[in-house]
């Protein structure tokens, strides 16, 4: 009988590992899902989890320093241009208008190139034959131009150009001087009468190496004679 009860005791196991153990991989593996979660939340793109937290701090009436709930529109840079463009063309119409009441309208040309406008004299209108001195009944067109164009643009490149007919004169031994002198003229008006800056001015002289039309021609030389005014944006 006594043996019988010894047979039907159990028979405890001893554990393989403490029992601290066990709760502590328990611990150790939701660590794990832990980090590994931070890990897939990295991903996140950086700007979504910004407006994310704006929202949750605009929600909670907490916003951080300096950011306001108004948002500034931009601008529209292009709707702007296209604004400045349009005004430049209707000051263009308007002085067209008044040089051809004057009559000048077929010695005076004013072309709107992109990059700003080119107002294009010739010689006879500005200089006697041979000379670099502006004439008296020139300088109420420059004024027009001047004013009217005046403020609207950065920079202002006076050029002078001739024709291929040599020059014949101490003072200018080529049309290289004669082209460049001119250009100086204009250059020293705009910045004496008009108050330009100076470094807003440059005189450029080419001579006859850069003509508008081929120098075979009495007329077509004259064409060539020419100051230009580029009043660059």
């Amino acid at each position: 009988m006594a043996d019988d009860e010894e047979r039907e005791k159990p028979v405890l196991e001893e554990p393989t590992a403490p029992f601290w153990l066990v709760t502590f991989s328990d611990m150790v593996t939701l660590l794990m899902v832990f980090f590994i979660l931070i890990l897939s939340f990295s991903t996140i793109q950086l700007e979504k989890f910004k407006g994310a937290m704006s929202s949750m701090k605009g929600a909670l009436g907490v916003l951080p320093e300096n950011i306001s709930t108004y948002k500034k529109p931009k601008p529209n840079y292009k709707d702007e241009e296209s604004k400045t463009r349009q005004e430049i063309i209707e000051t263009m119409n308007d002085v067209e208008e008044i040089l051809e009441k004057m009559g000048l309208s077929e010695m005076v040309d004013i072309e709107f190139t992109g990059e700003g406008v080119m107002v294009r004299m010739g010689d006879d209108l500005l200089f006697d034959s041979g000379r670099a001195k502006i004439k008296n009944q020139a300088l109420p067109i420059i004024d027009i131009v001047l004013q009217a164009f005046k403020g609207k643009f950065k920079d202002i490149y006076v050029e002078g150009h001739t024709d291929n007919v040599p020059i014949k004169s101490s003072r200018f031994p080529s049309n290289w001087e004669l082209s460049g002198a001119r250009s100086m003229s204009v250059i020293k008006y705009l910045n004496k009468k008009g108050h330009i800056p100076p470094r807003q001015l440059t005189a450029v002289g080419h001579g006859e190496h850069r003509p508008l039309v081929p120098n075979n021609s009495k007329a077509n030389r004259a064409k060539n004679r020419r100051v230009e005014i580029f009043f660059k944006m």
